[in-house]
């Protein structure tokens, strides 16, 4: 009738907030078991086992910076440095092994050290010098980059042992990245999900004057947070050296977008407190899946970009829609 203001009834107010939940819980699982079916039509012989075994090698490096990148989206943060991070381990295991197997625990004990300073300066510049982390990372990016110029003259050369290729040998039918992506994995979520350390995390992330009034020690376990993420990329650099075997300056590029974009996808929030690790997998997938398929399919870089930054459009505004209140 004309004049009667029409409210939603009970039953439509939980259908929709049943359904806001459901696309907050599952959605990426979905999304990427479309995905899965859309390459089995567009690419079948992508689930060839050796086919696999590489998108699973390269879903694994990818997934190992991404943890890193999920704990500091967590609290409301992110790290565009994780790339120079992995260069720098790169030429760091080159170097200083000298291309002797003898060495290596020296190279990867150097390479965790130079990591942790990565991650302390990031986090010292955004809870001490109130630094926003897009730029307090991007700057300490390209510190790192000129550093690791100036230190090669720009010619960076050198081999990495060849002991270290076992990272990237096979146990059984998986390839030994994905077996550590899975530990790892299975660490942190412990850490996040069983541990005041991941409690706190969490509520930082929701709200971060109010954990700092409940006496958690925010910026310590900012820090920290920054302090892994960089950890988890040398982890990274170390599997990538052992796979391409010699210095590459090009070796990080991309991981650090790509990162942000699987933590984004599995539905880790921006503006943090919310988020899981397998979420954050399932983002790891989603797009590496994806590249594959574009770059099987012989689009080129651009149209891949095109792709890929649609894709982590949609899954922001998708959330974020489904996030709000009704």
């Amino acid at each position: 009738m004309e004049g009667v203001e029409h409210t939603p009834t009970r039953s439509s107010q939980l259908t929709t907030f049943s359904l806001r939940q459901f696309i907050l819980r599952y959605g990426v699982y979905v999304s990427l078991v479309v995905l899965l079916l859309a390459a089995a039509v567009l690419v079948p012989g992508i689930y060839s086992p050796q086919s696999l075994f590489l998108v699973l090698r390269q879903a694994s490096q990818l997934g190992l910076v991404a943890i890193g990148q999920t704990l500091v989206l967590l609290v409301a943060g992110l790290d565009l440095s994780v790339g120079g991070v992995i260069v720098v381990t790169n030429v760091v295991i080159a170097e200083v092994s000298a291309g002797e197997n003898a060495n290596i625990p020296l190279a990867i004990g150097v390479a965790l050290a130079l990591g942790a300073l990565v991650g302390l300066v990031n986090g010292w510049l955004i809870t001490r010098r109130n630094v926003p982390p897009f730029v307090a990372t991007l700057g300490v990016l390209v510190f790192v980059q000129g550093a690791q110029i100036a230190y090669t003259k720009g010619i960076p050369s050198g081999f990495v042992p060849d002991g270290l290729n076992v990272v990237n040998q096979s146990v059984g039918p998986l390839p030994v990245p994905f077996v550590l992506w899975v530990a790892f994995n299975l660490i942190f979520a412990f850490v996040l999900y069983a541990t005041p350390y991941g409690r706190k995390i969490y509520a930082i992330g929701s709200n971060r004057e109010a954990a700092r009034l409940s006496g958690i020690r925010v910026d310590r376990l900012i820090v920290s947070a920054y302090v892994l993420c960089s950890l988890m990329a040398v982890t990274a650099g170390i599997v990538l050296s052992g796979y391409v075997g010699y210095i590459d300056r090009y070796l990080g590029r991309g991981f650090d977008l790509d990162s942000i974009a699987a933590a984004i996808v599995g539905g880790t929030a921006f503006t943090g407190g919310r988020g899981t690790l397998l979420g954050t997998a399932a983002g790891v997938l989603i797009v590496q899946f994806l590249s594959n398929i574009t770059l099987v399919l012989g689009l080129d870089e651009p149209v891949q970009l095109i792709v890929k930054g649609l894709v982590i459009i949609a899954a922001v505004a998708l959330y974020s829609i489904a996030a709000r209140k009704p």
